[in-house]
């Protein structure tokens, strides 16, 4: 009997011990999380095969549970249509496609999707900027579970079992979810992930107010001068010249910045946030997501924005059986 209890206060002791490990290192890719853009995030280590939901808990990740998984058939980084790779990068899941549509779409060969399938916004701006092509990229399911042991047997996208993508479906919101994935997952010390939540947002407060305030030598140079590309004006310069037109406009425009999340890869970084823009000319709400990378001296800037309109302003959410109802 004390050979017992030995061995269970033995057990409980770990359990508290990786408790208390978990809370004190967290995900480098995620660095701050919302209620509205982020209150769940899904992120895919491809050298471990595992797949990792996070939930929000005041503004950080809390892991709720990890799932095995299956990616590309080949390692390495997505670069063109066919490659059978996986791609790296910062996503968000905008569709859900049922086994009966998938069905009508691909006939019978859709069966080796299994009960579903959850679409990525691959490429995304930074792929496009490097040149990516394909697409097609997929959080789906299968109509053999013993595909997720072989680790590499897909053709690109992220597949887990039946049962899995059923219980991880409970967390996605379309739009709202964002999906990261990377070769390697790193967890940093509390104090080294806060610093570097903290470099990232600073930059984006920085912008935020001199917009506001229309100090436009502050604003602009927030954005890369070698980098930044817009799909309207084109590279720096253009757009640093419709910006000086829009600054020197008589009018203050009022703007509300709020639900903001960061999210970095090795390469790059991604803000999203709900924009409310209000003036004599425009007014609009809408999900504006910024893509930022390091320049030479370690200082984050701006090199793309991405803007979408908000057909809604709930931020309510619970999970639930919203896309698997049987």
């Amino acid at each position: 009997m004390k050979s017992l209890k030995f061995i269970c206060c033995l057990l409980l002791t770990v359990f508290v011990g990786f408790s208390r490990a978990q809370d004190n290192y967290l995900p480098s890719n995620i660095l701050m999380m919302d209620q509205k853009f982020s209150h769940h995030v899904i992120l895919v280590e491809k050298a471990t095969h595992k797949l990792h939901l996070y939930e929000n808990f005041n503004t950080a990740p809390r892991l709720v549970k990890t799932f095995n998984t299956a990616t590309g058939k080949l390692k390495g980084d997505k670069s063109s249509s066919g490659d059978h790779k996986t791609p790296e990068g910062i996503y968000t899941i905008y569709e859900f496609l049922s086994k009966q549509e998938l069905l009508r779409r691909h006939g019978k060969y859709a069966e080796i999707y299994g009960s579903g399938a959850f679409p990525m916004d691959y490429p995304n701006f930074i792929d496009q900027r490097e040149g990516k092509s394909g697409g097609g990229i997929w959080l789906h399911s299968t109509d053999d579970d013993n595909r997720i042991s072989k680790g590499l047997d897909s053709r690109g996208c992220v597949v887990v079992q039946n049962q899995d993508l059923r219980d991880i479906s409970e967390y996605i919101e379309l739009n709202h979810t964002p999906i990261i994935v990377v070769q390697d997952v790193f967890y940093l010390s509390k104090a080294t992930w806060e610093r570097n939540r903290k470099d990232i947002n600073d930059t984006i407060q920085a912008w935020s107010v001199a917009w506001q305030k229309k100090d436009f030598d502050t604003y602009i140079a927030s954005y890369d001068q070698t980098k930044f590309r817009d799909k309207k004006h084109g590279n720096y310069t253009g757009y640093k010249a419709y910006k000086k037109a829009v600054f020197s406009r008589p009018d203050g425009p009022q703007i509300k910045l709020e639900f903001i999340s960061i999210f970095a890869t090795d390469s790059y970084a991604v803000v999203n946030l709900q924009q409310d823009y209000r003036s004599a000319v425009i007014n609009d709400i809408g999900k504006k997501t910024l893509y930022l990378e390091k320049d030479r001296n370690y200082d984050w800037k701006i090199v793309g924005e991405v803007w979408s309109k908000v057909e809604d302003n709930k931020i309510a959410f619970s999970p639930s059986k919203r896309f698997f109802r049987d």
